[in-house]
């Protein structure tokens, strides 16, 4: 009877053992088995490395525009208030007539200390033009129309001239109904401001 006791003991020890063999070789199979992902369907578990994120362009951004103050002070009491007036206004046709992408302003009756402040104060140019009687007798109008550029910020000067009466190309009737030579020579001179003024600050003429 003992000696039956122990063969069965042995072979169920020999049973154990083979299930537990077997087991561990189905495990390792089932592991090596694993399929590879499905073609054209998304797994974000079966990544190993995340997708890059696209990152869009940054949208240029598009230069300031400039900004440009034309001024005139109050002219000469021997002179008629209204002449600044019409050089301003000649100046003011120039720019918009020939510039794109800039902001015109107008100011009348400034002083230069007025001036000043609105170039430290805004940050635009500022076109201050001053009229007076030609005392030398020299101009074809009578008057002298000069002009000081302030630098935005800082109202340092960009430069200085005087604008003369120079017929616009195409031409203009002379002079026109309702306005005398002197007018029509004061037009010319502030728009000759304008032109210089714009070689000065290095601006593009519109195309």
């Amino acid at each position: 009877m003992g000696h039956k006791l122990k063969l069965f003991l042995t072979l169920s020890l020999c049973l154990l053992a083979l299930c537990a063999i077997v087991s561990g070789q189905s495990g390792r199979k089932k592991k090596a088995d694993k399929q590879p992902p499905i073609q054209g369907v998304n797994q974000p578990e079966a990544r190993v490395e995340p997708a890059p994120q696209v990152v869009p362009d940054k949208p240029k951004e598009k230069e300031p525009e400039r900004t440009i103050m034309v001024a005139s002070a109050m002219p000469d009491l021997n002179l008629p208030i209204f002449y600044a007036d019409i050089a301003r206004d000649g100046c003011l046709k120039e720019l918009r007539s020939t510039l794109k992408s800039v902001n015109l302003r107008e100011g009348s009756n400034q002083t230069r200390s007025d001036a000043i402040k609105v170039a430290k104060d805004t940050g635009a140019y500022v076109v201050f033009m001053e009229l007076e009687p030609d005392q030398l007798g020299g101009a074809m109008s009578n008057v002298d129309l000069r002009y000081t550029i302030f630098e935005p910020k800082t109202a340092k000067v960009a430069g200085t001239g005087s604008g003369y009466p120079s017929q616009p190309s195409g031409g203009l009737p002379l002079p026109p109904i309702g306005a005398s030579r002197e007018q029509v020579y004061l037009d010319w001179m502030g728009r000759d401001v304008a032109r210089q003024v714009m070689k000065r600050l290095n601006l593009v003429p519109m195309i």
